[in-house]
């Protein structure tokens, strides 16, 4: 073999090994933190995670008390594991995500959406042609805020306006139908406790008697 394609070959693979643990140290430390945000801020009675593929992240549950029955959520991980893929990944996906919905036994005013401009067609919102629209700006990206009923709208605005960190939302949705709140994040570094806060603080809002 050439001894120059050998030292290539060796060089990639020593490479893509240490990137691999480096990797799953990395995610693990980020699905530590964001699972400790989590319960600090949503203060759950009970808690349960489910491994989702190694190092790419939990799904998880928490039973929650007061004004909220339960919590399901997600957060997902870019694979830094793998030195191949992790570029496509980033691609496809964008980065780090975590999602949640929390539920009540509350009604709820209708549904309606603040929701990042570039993703609006990822979020396959059903009757999207159907729904009011305002465009508006948050941290210096572009959103667009949809509802059903107009009752709605003051909510929203003051819920989007409110966000201590725009630069990190993605999706934020009342669902009357099922009696949930929805919040899509991407987290930089793992922090989402600025906005998660923010989120279940404000969330009260949205219910009605």
């Amino acid at each position: 073999m050439n001894p120059f394609l050998f030292t290539g070959i060796l060089i990639l693979g020593v490479g893509a090994t240490v990137n691999y643990f480096l990797g799953v140290k990395k995610n693990r430390w980020l699905g530590k933190r964001l699972s400790v945000q989590s319960e600090e801020v949503l203060a759950p009675t009970e808690t349960n995670y489910v491994n989702i593929g190694g190092a790419i992240g939990y799904n998880f549950r928490y039973q929650l008390k007061g004004l909220w029955n339960e919590a399901k959520g997600t957060f997902t991980f870019v694979p830094r594991h793998s030195l191949l893929y992790m570029p496509v990944s980033f691609l496809i996906r964008g980065g780090d995500h975590y999602y949640l919905n929390i539920y009540t036994d509350k009604r709820l005013p209708g549904e309606g959406h603040i929701i990042l401009a570039s993703h609006l067609r990822k979020a396959k919102i059903d009757g999207l042609e159907a729904m009011s629209r305002k465009d508006i700006e948050l941290g210096g990206r572009k959103f667009v805020l949809l509802w059903r009923e107009s009752r709605i709208l003051d909510k929203l605005e003051k819920t989007a306006l409110g966000f201590p960190e725009p630069q990190t939302l993605v999706h934020f949705c009342c669902f009357a139908d099922n009696k949930t709140l929805f919040l899509h994040l991407s987290p930089k570094n793992g922090v989402i406790q600025n906005n998660l806060s923010y989120f279940l603080k404000n969330a009260q809002v949205f219910l009605e008697k």
